[in-house]
């Protein structure tokens, strides 16, 4: 018989009317491994709307202090309760300030697990450094302390009440172990296959993402950087499916050989994506959590030309995948593989491999009560 449990989570992230999104992906998975060990129910909360908190968001110093909503403590209070449940697992780390108020609630009687899609001081610290030209002076002012303290919280809620942590790669894991987590378990990306038709057109490579995202545009940015410094004769094109911004305004009005197509449904991206010879997964640091678009590049059975980096939380046993380390590489990737018709059916056959030597959720479970319940 499985045990009962209850998944915290905010409800854009279950909602099936919301658009898709890394972590609107990350989450699906989060329930569907627990799912596999427990009677899973999902308890969705909503982001504090007082004027105070947009203040917060606005300032950028919201971090951990999202929901505090003392009638959702109470009736989870009520929930747990009546179900006699022991386990919460919290999804993502800014929810854990509310769990933490709901084990108090309970007399510290049940263990409280992060589900984590990366901590928010991994986006941050590239503001500090990285990005920090490009801060407002406000947030340039404050970007030191809300680093600061944002680690502080992190670690604190690590060593005061969390009972584990459920992270997505190596390096979010080893993180964790720094900020003083008692135990973690790495979940590595699962995959469904589910290839798409193939009427691929040479010289057509795309990219999925919203580029008002940094490490979205960083890495397209350098990448189409790189590009156009080769001078190259071939008739490239690079489509991105994603919500036009001002940022993807920008690139394409940079780089005439990039097309960006806005935000498409599923069957519209579908439909767009069978062109492509290559998916480009253009990841040149570490930010929070993984590159869910790997994921979705090799369900659909699309090549992929990747980064060592974006290839973070993957683990595969057989198949081969072009990985590069640098935009400039990716740059002499994309024209040795995007116009050569045996190559691309060589790498769309490797992702077959990939895929069927990926773990799956009934693999990850066995592992994963262990680590629960001992």
């Amino acid at each position: 018989m499985k045990s009962k449990a209850i998944f915290i989570t905010n409800k854009n992230y279950v909602d099936k009317s919301s658009n898709e999104g890394g972590v609107k992906l990350c989450t699906q998975d989060y329930v569907e491994l627990l799912s596999t060990k427990f009677e899973l129910m999902v308890f969705p909360i909503e982001n504090r709307k007082s004027i105070w908190y947009r203040i917060l968001v606005r300032l950028g110093i919201n971090q951990y202090n999202d929901y505090n909503d003392i009638n959702k403590v109470a009736e989870l209070h009520d929930l747990i309760v009546k179900n006699d449940v022991k386990y919460l697992f919290l999804n993502q780390s800014n929810t854990a300030l509310f769990g933490l108020e709901v084990k108090k609630r309970c007399g510290g009687k049940i263990f409280l697990f992060i589900c984590s899609h990366g901590n928010e001081s991994g986006d941050l610290l590239h503001q500090v450094t990285r990005f920090h030209n490009e801060l407002p002076i406000y947030r340039k002012v404050l970007s030191n302390w809300i680093l600061g303290k944002t680690i502080r919280s992190e670690s604190l809620q690590r060593t005061n009440g969390i009972d584990g942590v459920l992270t997505v790669s190596e390096v979010e894991a080893q993180i964790e172990n720094w900020l003083g987590a008692k135990k973690v378990f790495l979940v590595p990306r699962t995959i469904e296959y589910n290839p798409i038709s193939y009427n691929k057109k040479l010289g057509i490579v795309g990219f999925i993402g919203d580029l008002s995202h940094a490490p979205n545009y960083y890495g397209i940015r350098t990448l189409c950087e790189a590009i156009k410094n080769q001078n190259t004769s071939h008739e490239l094109i690079i489509r991105i499916i994603g919500t036009s911004t001002p940022e993807s305004k920008k690139i394409q009005q940079d780089f005439k050989f990039v097309n960006c197509i806005g935000y498409l449904s599923n069957q519209e991206l579908v439909n767009e994506c069978e062109s492509w010879s290559f998916f480009l997964n253009p990841v040149f640091y570490y930010s929070r959590g993984v590159s869910t678009k790997l994921a979705k590049a090799l369900s659909m059975g699309l090549p992929v030309i990747t980064t060592e980096i974006g290839n973070r939380g993957y683990h595969w046993k057989i198949g081969d995948l072009p990985t590069v380390s640098s935009p400039e590489e990716m740059a002499n990737r994309i024209m040795e593989l995007a116009f050569d018709y045996q190559k691309i059916e060589y790498y769309r056959t490797e992702v077959f491999k990939i895929v069927k030597s990926i773990p799956t959720f009934n693999e990850l479970s066995l592992k994963l009560e262990e680590f629960v319940k001992r």
